[in-house]
């Protein structure tokens, strides 16, 4: 049996709402929530942790608050890495930016034990115990582009033009 952990939509970032001793409310639930992830990985020692997208709530930010959105993704990925390896599939476009992914990937550079995924793809990682791990990636897009391209098709059009375009454009 293989232990993992599946997560994801941690949608990093702030919302309309209150404040807490001069931080945004919901962010600091967002980091209470992720604390709370990391110490069920030290619980349950899974052999990967794979997060599924939307790891941020907002693909257009400030610098100031995008840095901090991006290094608070950076600090509990590491968290996870002293667990177990981390695979990060980025999500839909409108909230894990390009920009935030590539910052990603520099911070990651060279670590093996961290995979930032922005292409869909098969690939085999291994645990920390040697174990070999298959995951299926196929990261966000972004469907008002292809609605651009395709106006007027009902929704089970819509899916057939997109897995047809999707694929073709990453192949």
């Amino acid at each position: 049996m293989i232990r993992l952990i599946h997560s994801g939509d941690w949608h990093i970032g702030r919302f309309n709402g209150p404040e807490k001793d001069g931080k945004n409310a919901r962010f600091l639930d967002i980091c209470d929530c992720l604390d709370a992830l990391v110490k069920g990985a030290q619980e349950s020692r899974p052999v990967i942790t794979v997060v599924a997208g939307d790891v941020f709530h907002a693909a257009r930010t400030w610098s100031d608050r995008g840095l901090e959105e991006v290094e608070t993704a950076i600090r509990y990925i590491r968290e996870l890495e002293h667990i177990c390896p981390v695979v990060v599939m980025r999500g839909t476009p409108n909230h894990d930016g390009e920009n935030h992914f590539e910052m990603l990937k520099t911070a990651f550079e060279g670590d093996d034990n961290v995979h930032i995924v922005t292409n869909p793809g098969v690939w085999t990682y291994h645990s920390y115990g040697g174990k070999k791990v298959q995951i299926a990636c196929l990261p966000g897009f972004d469907r008002g582009y292809y609605r651009a391209q395709h106006p007027g098709l009902s929704k089970e059009e819509e899916n057939e033009v997109f897995t047809v375009s999707y694929t073709h454009l990453r192949a």
